[in-house]
């Protein structure tokens, strides 16, 4: 849980200040919030990726299998 708040807290303050930074053209806090951005996307990716590969490898023969 504590990690959904921080992707959540992290690409907040990222489209906050990539928005406040292209309004009042603030480069340095444009620049971190795409940064904080990036640092999100990467740690949703990394935890999604974990959760299919889990889902998919437990089932059968380690290959990847199509339910229907």
């Amino acid at each position: 849980m504590k990690d959904k708040a921080l992707v959540l807290v992290l690409c907040f303050l990222g489209v906050l200040a990539v928005g406040y930074g292209m309004v009042n053209k603030n480069h340095p806090v444009f620049v971190a919030g795409l940064v904080l951005l990036i640092a999100g996307y990467l740690m949703m990716r990394k935890k999604l990726k974990t959760y299919i590969r889990e889902k998919y490898t437990s089932e059968g023969n380690g290959k990847r299998t199509k339910e229907t």
